[in-house]
């Protein structure tokens, strides 16, 4: 009679170990268009702001060569009435 509880059980246990689940899987919080949205957004605006602070650099080191220039034309004109 055991062999008999024993048979019958085992297909039921198999059948009842099966997993089920969503489409959606571990970790894809990624995949919603509003975290992308902001995940973009955010990038963008860090971008912006590195390309700001590069051009602002570039037009200090502009300034500056500038100024230099305007004292070797000095020096030159000085030089050339001698």
């Amino acid at each position: 009679m055991f062999s008999r509880l024993a048979v019958r059980r085992a297909p039921r246990s198999a059948t009842m170990s099966v997993r089920y689940t969503s489409s959606i899987k571990e970790g894809s919080v990624a995949q919603s268009r509003g975290f992308k949205d902001r995940e973009s957004a955010v990038e963008s605006e860090y971008v912006h702001k590195q390309e700001q602070a590069y051009l602002k650099k570039l037009k200090a080191e502009i300034e500056f060569k500038k100024i230099e220039l305007e004292k070797l034309e000095k020096i030159h004109a000085e030089a050339e009435k001698k």
